[in-house]
């Protein structure tokens, strides 16, 4: 009797212990993809901010301001609105 309870129990545990390195190997895969799709976003997050900088690098500014017509004002007059 307890060598038949011995004996499923080993049985058990080689079936549990398969189970788990399955779901390990799945998991590995799954983080390695993650990996690739962080590493993918945050090139396009970089090209973004690339982007950003150049359409707001102040010679862009002034050229597309020069192309618009507009001159600067050397003497601004700032109107506010009051809250209330």
């Amino acid at each position: 009797m307890a060598l038949l309870l011995s004996g499923t129990a080993l049985i058990a545990s080689i079936i549990f212990c398969g189970f788990i390195y399955s779901k390990t190997v799945g998991l590995k895969h799954e983080i390695l993809s993650h990996k690739e799709s962080v590493k993918a976003e945050r090139t396009a997050n970089a090209e973004l901010k690339n982007d950003l900088f150049k359409m707001t690098d102040p010679q862009m500014l002034e050229a597309i301001a020069e192309e618009k017509g507009l001159i600067e004002d050397k003497n601004p007059q700032w109107v506010f609105a009051s809250l209330r």
